[in-house]
């Protein structure tokens, strides 16, 4: 990690190894930032094959090459949020935006970095962005919060919701609910 950081600082390109699949391949960036998230580092750098920005787990980085070659910074993404967006949702096949009505610390509270970006809105509300391999994990990650919500995005979403709900419904038919305690 040292010599991703000094690249870094030095404002140098570097080169390293990094897995895609099976195989590793060469990787050509201009490194930007070194960011900590739930307990793993991050390289936020653009990828200079890909033309495009990317974050990189450095614990998957092998053989780094810091090269002479200065550059200059490009416009870049908040490293921070780019990166915990990356690890939440970028990296699944399903994203979902949701409006929780609860604050923003008690939910970061509630979900790891890893699983979701929290921003703060207005009163009181929070914005949770999470993604999944099957949107009803991470809607039922999202109920299992305890707090009111709104879908935001994808619009498919919703119906889930009312499917999901008539099926919670129907269980609950099956049984007589407890009686209620006194308080």
């Amino acid at each position: 990690m040292p010599a991703l950081a000094r690249a870094c600082r030095d404002e140098v390109e570097a080169g390293f190894d990094y897995p895609s699949g099976d195989v590793r391949r060469l990787r050509r960036v201009e490194p930007y930032r070194l960011v900590a998230s739930d307990r793993r580092w991050y390289l936020l750098a653009y990828d200079l094959d890909r033309d495009d920005w990317r974050s990189f787990r450095v614990d998957r980085i092998t053989e780094v090459a810091a090269r002479t070659w200065r550059f200059h910074p490009r416009p870049a993404p908040d490293a921070a949020t780019y990166v915990q967006e990356g690890v939440a949702s970028r990296v699944y096949p399903h994203r979902a935006r949701f409006l929780v009505h609860a604050p923003a610390e008690t939910v970061r509270a509630q979900i790891p970095a890893s699983a979701a970006v929290v921003q703060q809105r207005d009163n009181g509300r929070c914005e949770v962005l999470s993604g999944g391999a099957e949107l009803d994990f991470v809607l039922v990650h999202v109920l299992l919060l305890g707090h009111s919500f709104e879908v935001l995005d994808p619009p498919e979403l919703v119906t889930r919701c009312h499917i999901l709900a008539q099926r919670l419904l129907t269980a609950g038919k099956t049984m007589s609910p407890p009686p209620a305690k006194d308080s």
